[in-house]
């Protein structure tokens, strides 16, 4: 029988940490609806062994591959094309789910047909427990499969849409030909905008599943990792937005689809800018990196160079000023942070 959902788990040097989320996945009570794939991506401490247990304890559920390092994308890419699940989604190996939330999505998913499906996530303060729910945003449509432009303003504006929030159908990934940039760090966001932008039809989920752990200096998230991993992100965008391009040189790409794109990838070249002008200390470092950054906008993507001009503005203005990255997080209008 098919499993209803294939969770990659990407594991990287994280033998402290995995037990936690595979405890919450390697249960006899999801076998036959739930596959589990551990890809251990070059560790060189106890991922394996930690990651081996489980499979022993739970082989219907849980099945363990190795590769050489190729980072979380490439450990992405492998678990999509082993993936023996309906649907696909990713749970990283330092993160776990809610079981009686994954429970319901794999009951949901067995009547569904959407190319997404997307249900909530809810954060957790490493270190004090303290949990922040991120539901649905208001007014979508719960339980109904829609096609995806009757949402995407929905989906632009929003958080909803993000790596841990999203089961893909398998086969509808596999059509596009999706495949991550490898040893580079935020790739969730290619991953992310590939999909949505293709999807012809969503299913929204009103059922808390990922519980993403936040407050750990280490994350890649945190404002001096976005600096030291500059390369990576600048990577990122410049694949995002060559993406972007030639989605929108789609003569029949709908005008909601192409909004769609033209806002994910404004936002993303926001963030960048951000990492620039203000995350990092060295505002000379920065600010000629934007430059450059700029110029290439100009010259490859004149459009998106237009749409975020705002956004070069503000930063030079915050960083002359000595903003940061903690102030960003605070302000709640359009200077928020916008990862």
């Amino acid at each position: 029988m098919q499993p209803q959902l294939t969770v990659c788990v990407p594991s990287y040097n994280v033998e402290s940490c995995l037990s936690t989320g595979l405890e919450t996945l390697a249960l006899s009570r999801f076998a036959g609806r739930l596959e589990v794939i551990v890809v251990d991506d070059g560790s060189s401490d106890g991922t394996r062994q930690v990651a081996d247990r489980y499979a022993e304890r739970c082989p219907e559920v849980v099945r363990v591959v190795s590769q050489e390092n190729a980072g979380h994308g490439g450990a992405v890419n492998t678990g999509l094309a082993l993936a023996r699940g309906r649907y696909f989604r990713v749970v990283d190996g330092d993160d776990w789910v809610d079981v009686d939330g994954l429970d319901a999505l794999l009951d949901a998913l067995a009547g569904l047909s959407s190319d997404l499906v997307v249900d909530w996530r809810c954060d957790v303060r490493m270190g004090t427990g303290d949990r922040e729910p991120r539901p649905l945003p208001a007014g979508v449509p719960v339980g109904e499969c829609v096609p995806l432009t009757t949402v995407s303003d929905v989906l632009a504006r929003s958080s909803a849409a993000q790596i841990h929030t999203v089961n893909a159908s398998t086969d509808f990934a596999r059509r596009l030909g999706l495949r991550l940039l490898e040893r580079t760090f935020y790739e969730d966001s290619q991953y992310v905008i590939e999909l949505t932008s293709q999807a012809r039809t969503v299913t929204f989920l009103d059922i808390e599943v990922y519980q993403y752990q936040v407050g750990n200096a280490s994350q890649s998230v945190a404002a001096p990792n976005y600096v030291r991993r500059f390369a990576d992100h600048d990577r990122v965008v410049r694949r995002v937005a060559e993406f972007a391009e030639e989605r929108l040189l789609d003569p029949g790409l709908e005008e909601a689809r192409a909004a769609y794109v033209r806002e994910r990838a404004r936002l993303l070249v926001n963030t960048h800018y951000n990492i620039m002008l203000v995350y990092d200390d060295d505002r000379r470092r920065g600010r000629a990196r934007a430059r450059e950054f700029r110029s290439w906008l100009a010259s490859e993507h004149p459009w998106l160079k237009k749409a975020t001009d705002r956004r070069y503005y503000e930063g030079l203005a915050l960083g002359a000023v000595g903003g940061s990255a903690r102030f960003l997080d605070r302000v709640k209008g359009r200077m928020a942070h916008e990862a």
